[in-house]
């Protein structure tokens, strides 16, 4: 038997959902033995008395790093803190998420913004920096506001995360502005302050999480929407190559293995349309309520009574983007909330997601995400 010691703070959303991922890789290896651990003081002498073969670890902090370094086992590492580390990674690529939340609100009709995030997390900054880097190439500035840099981001910390200021900080904000925060902890946080000092969700801040974390995002009034990871794939990787090394290759993950994020997840946090010209707000209501069906220009232009090129035009002027665009990335996002159901084949999602056929959605979908369907629902 190969013991494999899986090291998690399994209190994060993140973390289990990369155990089920390496879970189903362990489910056709009879031969692993699979032993979850807890960071903490008695993790050494756990590790002792496990002894394994194999290491996957979500290494958040020095001192753990240090630990396992000693051991001197084949190990994948699956966190993003602390990317300058020597072991072998496989994660989120960080540059893409904030690349997403930046698209969410522009989609949004939104022209100002901000992030909260953690100064010395290196996911988080390098979320927070493209982020900012996409909105500049719309011609937008953005603000920031750093969290305390002793927390670990972990929910059963009791040291505060948000400071004093950050009431003062909110109010400040120009109305309305979209809040991108590095994770659902933080964001949920985020909207708790916004209840206590008077700022309305979403009508004077929208908010973004990530880790699409049902249980927080639920929870927080209103809703939480948030960028949905691939966790699971991340964990399968993590599996399939700790294999790898468990049978003696050695010139693996030269490079992290870094996966884009799945998608929007949108719930009330962020549901508003700031979008300043009545009739293109009115065109994108029809778009998002009718995604399911087969929509042309002409149809939305009909439904919301003004001719077609006048809508066209007043459409790209407030939008940078086409009626046509907006039809087709409206049908793609339908169509990955419905990808989520393994049980819908892919015709079936086609039909309901408002294409025309298996081929145009196909190709559709291939444009924007730079995936098939299979291949996206595969990484779900």
């Amino acid at each position: 038997m190969l013991p494999i010691a899986l090291v998690f703070s399994f209190s994060l959303s993140y973390c289990r959902g990369v155990l089920r991922g390496i879970s189903r890789y362990a489910a056709d290896r009879p031969d692993w033995t699979l032993t979850p651990l807890t960071p903490g003081p008695d993790l050494a002498a756990s590790l002792a008395a496990v002894k394994p073969r194999g290491i996957i670890a979500h290494i958040y902090e020095r001192k753990l790093a240090r630990l396992l370094s000693t051991l001197n086992k084949p190990l994948i590492n699956v966190c993003g803190i602390m990317p300058q580390l020597s072991f072998p990674r496989i994660g989120i690529d960080d540059q893409q998420v904030g690349e997403l939340a930046a698209r969410h609100f522009l989609d949004r009709g939104l022209r100002s913004f901000a992030c909260i995030g953690h100064p010395a997390h290196g996911a988080s900054i390098a979320r927070e920096l493209s982020f900012r880097t996409t909105l500049l190439k719309h011609g937008c500035g953005s603000d920031r506001y750093h969290v305390n840099p002793a927390h670990p981001f972990d929910p059963t910390c009791t040291t505060p995360l948000l400071g004093k200021d950050i009431g003062t900080w909110l109010k400040a904000l120009p109305r309305p502005t979209g809040i991108f925060c590095a994770n659902d902890i933080l964001a949920s946080q985020v909207v708790e302050a916004c209840r206590q000092h008077g700022v309305a969700v979403p009508e004077h801040v929208a908010i973004l999480g990530v880790d699409n974390d049902d249980l927080l995002c639920g929870l927080a009034r209103p809703p939480l929407s948030s960028i949905a990871l691939p966790e699971q794939e991340v964990g399968l990787q993590a599996a399939i190559h700790l294999d790898r090394l468990l049978r003696g290759e050695r010139r693996i993950l030269a490079k992290p293995l870094l996966l884009a994020p799945l998608q929007v997840v949108a719930r009330q946090s962020t549901d508003l349309s700031a979008i300043p010209d009545v009739e293109v707000a009115r065109a994108c209501g029809v778009i998002q309520m009718q995604s399911h069906r087969r929509l042309s220009v002409s149809d939305v232009a009909n439904q919301v009574g003004v001719g077609r090129r006048t809508l066209e035009r007043r459409f790209r002027a407030v939008l940078g983007r086409g009626l046509a665009e907006e039809i087709r990335r409206c049908h793609v996002e339908r169509a990955k909330e419905l990808l989520a159901d393994p049980h819908l084949s892919l015709a079936v999602v086609a039909e309901r997601a408002g294409f025309g056929s298996g081929k145009q959605f196909a190709a559709a979908f291939r444009g924007l995400t730079g995936l098939t369907p299979r291949m996206f629902r595969q990484r779900r």
